[in-house]
């Protein structure tokens, strides 16, 4: 014997996924592009290395210094998230640097800056001054208590 309304429990299980699933994907759309856009810039090279995968992190590195790239890299999110690993990577050498800290403290003679010719000092107690303390953990925070109030 069938189960009466069994069609509506089906559709409405399905319409519950789709609108969990576009919740959890704007979190991710937003936490990415968050990333991307707070990546401290000198020459802009950091903030255009940002590659969005499915399944396996991207080995990629690119020599653009343009953010744009890494912000169509972050529109591709695949439209279904359940059940999948998604990575937003950066693979510069420097990049754990900005987020960790490491850089020279004191800083001795610091950085030339191409329009002036002077000498600047872009760092303090080892992190960039531009994010004393990382920013993609702090997005990472956020997206975590964002998905759980879901």
């Amino acid at each position: 014997m069938p189960l009466l309304g069994r069609k509506k429990v089906d559709k409405a299980i399905v319409k519950t996924y789709q609108k969990k699933n576009n919740q959890i994907r704007a979190v991710f759309f937003q936490t990415f592009t968050e990333v991307v856009i707070k990546t401290p810039v000198d020459s802009g090279r950091a903030r255009g290395n940002w590659f969005l995968s499915v399944s396996t992190p991207s080995n990629s590195v690119s020599t653009s210094e343009n953010s744009s790239s890494s912000l169509r890299e972050v529109s591709s999110i695949p439209k279904s998230v359940f059940n999948k690993r998604i990575f937003l990577t950066n693979n510069l050498p420097y990049v754990g640097t900005l987020e960790y800290g490491g850089f020279p403290s004191p800083v001795k003679l610091g950085t030339k800056n191409k329009r002036t010719g002077k000498f600047e000092i872009r760092s303090i107690s080892g992190f960039s001054k531009q994010r004393p303390s990382g920013w993609v953990r702090k997005a990472l925070v956020k997206a975590q208590n964002k998905i759980r109030k879901l």
